[in-house]
């Protein structure tokens, strides 16, 4: 009788020990997520051509608001330039014990919001404020819940303004583990941890005391999230979603879907600059911008520069600047209101390159910029 209490003592611990969120991330500095983006339309079936690439990087541990947390470097863009692109965002998440905590901020919807049409952009800016204010660490990933029982993440209700009406407003996030799965990916197969998250914002009709609110669902955000031992976020689907405003008559939008996929490298032609060249691209000021900004670089020596402005997608916007220059600090200012730009408000890419003419020197850098119309 003893021996089987200890057996069945030794299995508990044993799966206690299993379900550990630390057991679920990698615990070496510098380990890098390589992922394949993919576009989903409204049948959330893969956009051809809108395919993009994503890499985050475990940098270190330390405070962030309040708790201890893997600072994870993270930059999206076209494959072909997302080699020469910089960090330019940070996520954040803290494991204890069996719970896995992220920091939840706005920057996170930005890659989706550049693919909106401006238009629809426009009339969802009320809603994208509503997120905003929800930066906060969520206690999303519950490794030790029961298997398909629903969890409370975060629910607020308040209010947005747009023109004249005011809109009362019931934001619900909720999670729920799914049965593990065994997952083949590029990088092996795992055992994983699977996750729903759902988010909801609902329209509130607000009624005389004692009455409760009608509640009216405006939209709901599906995402699934698998989490391989020792690597983390292997796989994500999030579907398209479709907002029914017509209540405050501005008709009804369909939000891309997106299917994040690990993958073992990403590849580009980048190319290796000589260790003592000076040479440097600043981020753009201000930014985000509209209608003007100013681009300012440094190069060591007299050679060819051009500087181009590129799309999500990878592809040629504005040709700013294209030429020889000396030596030294330079600027330039774009300006849409100057020109005819078939603009409209989202994420773009900036890229300055440069050959020598006197040496072999050449060198590439890419950063980020926000245009809001």
């Amino acid at each position: 009788m003893k021996f089987s209490i200890l057996i069945l003592s030794l299995i508990y611990l044993g799966n206690t020990y299993c379900q550990q969120a630390a057991d679920y991330f990698p615990q070496t500095n510098g380990y890098k997520w390589n992922y394949r983006l993919l576009i989903l339309d409204s049948l959330n079936n893969p956009v051809p051509g809108m395919t993009f690439s994503r890499i985050d990087s475990s940098a270190f541990l330390d405070d962030y608001k309040g708790k201890n947390a893997y600072y994870i470097p993270t930059k999206t863009g076209p494959q072909e330039t997302i080699q020469f692109q910089p960090f330019m965002d940070t996520n954040y998440v803290h494991l204890s014990g069996s719970d896995g905590y992220e920091y939840y901020k706005i920057s996170e919807l930005e890659f989706i919001l550049s693919l909106i049409d401006s238009t629809t952009l426009s009339n969802l800016l009320p809603f994208i404020g509503l997120f905003e204010s929800f930066s906060d660490w969520y206690l999303s990933y519950r490794f030790s819940q029961n298997v398909n029982q629903q969890y409370l993440i975060a629910t607020f209700d308040t209010t947005i303004f747009f023109d004249s009406l005011e809109i009362p407003l019931r934001f619900n996030v909720n999670g729920k583990r799914l049965q593990d799965e065994n997952l083949e990916t590029a990088i092996g197969p795992f055992l994983c941890k699977k996750f729903l998250k759902t988010s909801t914002v609902n329209y509130l009709i607000v009624l005389p005391p004692p009455l409760p609110p009608i509640v009216v669902p405006i939209f709901t955000v599906l995402d699934t999230v698998w989490i391989a031992p020792d690597n983390w976020i292997v796989k994500e689907i999030i579907p398209s979603t479709n907002i029914d405003l017509t209540f405050i008559n501005l008709g009804e939008y369909n939000i891309p879907g997106l299917k994040r996929e690990i993958v073992s490298e990403i590849t580009s032609a980048e190319r290796n600059p000589d260790e003592n060249f000076t040479f440097n691209l600043n981020q753009n000021y201000p930014n985000p911008f509209n209608p003007s900004t100013k681009i300012k670089f440094n190069i060591k020596e007299y050679g060819y520069v051009s500087l181009k402005i590129y799309d999500v997608l990878g592809r040629e916007v504005v040709n700013l600047f294209e030429g020889e220059l000396n030596a030294g600090n330079h600027e330039v200012l774009f300006n849409i209101g100057q020109r005819e730009f078939d603009m409209s408000t989202g994420v773009y890419f900036y890229t300055l390159e440069f050959s020598g003419i006197d040496t072999d020197l050449n060198y590439r850098e890419t950063k980020k910029m926000l245009l809001i119309k």
